[in-house]
Formats: structure tokens, C-alpha cells, sequence
């Protein structure tokens, strides 16, 4: 059985510091989302966007923006996974790659990673739409 991997990595973006790299097993494909911290002193403000195919799903929806939603990274990680997280993102100045496992997570990461991959395809559908308008335009 091909396992899907997760892990943290960081960056050192101002503010995206750090990104949740998973990768599925059968695929073999990667998705990187970043971890958001646009107060560097507030250490518990750390979150990410993703990826709700329901929101992508409901009418209205012409902007990718709006079919994200934010989660806290507390919300996402268990309590010693993220403390470790922002040990390693705010105690050093050091490079880090942070493994996890599925029992680092409050949320089912395997569910994060099928939303991801359904949003990757959405946003190629979205921009080969918007492709074909303009060359419809054009036209």
C-alpha cells in the first residue's frame, strides 16, 4: 500500500514562513500550500487556505478566492505537532523540514489532500475557461 506523505517545510518568506508540502502515494503528486503568518510577533497566527469544493461548487463563484477557506493552523494540527511547528518557526533561524504523520493532524489529512488536488483541477479548468473567452473575444 503506497502511503501519502505530509510535511512541513519552511521558507522564510516574510509572510509565508513555512509550507505544508503532501504528497499523494498513487499519484505521485505534490501539493505545497503555504502557511500564512502576516503578524511575524504573533506566534499563534498561523494558518492556511484551502481548497472547498462545495464553495467552488455553489453558483456565483467566479473568483478562486472565494471557494478558499482559512483554517488556523491549531485547528489543523495536533496540539504537540503544532507547538512543535512554532518552536521550530519562531525558536530558530534555522532551515527545517518537519515530517508528519496522519496522527499529527486533528483533521483527516488525506481529505485536505483530495480537496487540494480537486482544487488544482478547478483552477486549470478555470484558466483554460478563461482562455477560451478571451479568444472568443478576440474573435
Amino acid at each position: 500500500m503506497v502511503q501519502n506523505t505530509y510535511k512541513i517545510v519552511s521558507s522564510f518568506e516574510a509572510n509565508c514562513p513555512a509550507e505544508l508540502v503532501m504528497k499523494d502515494g498513487k499519484k505521485q503528486k505534490e501539493m505545497t500550500i503555504g502557511i500564512w503568518n502576516p503578524e511575524p510577533d504573533d506566534r499563534d497566527d498561523l494558518y492556511v487556505c484551502l481548497f472547498n469544493p462545495a464553495e467552488y461548487e455553489s453558483p456565483g463563484v467566479n473568483d478562486w478566492d472565494d471557494a478558499l477557506d482559512v483554517f488556523q493552523m491549531d485547528d489543523i494540527l495536533t496540539l504537540d505537532a503544532y507547538e512543535q511547528l512554532q518552536s521550530a518557526l519562531f525558536d530558530y533561524d534555522d532551515h527545517f523540514e518537519m515530517a508528519l504523520s496522519e496522527k499529527d493532524f486533528s483533521i483527516h489529512p488525506t481529505e485536505i489532500l483530495e480537496d487540494e488536488l480537486k482544487g488544482e483541477l478547478a483552477k486549470e479548468q478555470m484558466r483554460s475557461n478563461e482562455k477560451q473567452q478571451q479568444f472568443d473575444m478576440e474573435m
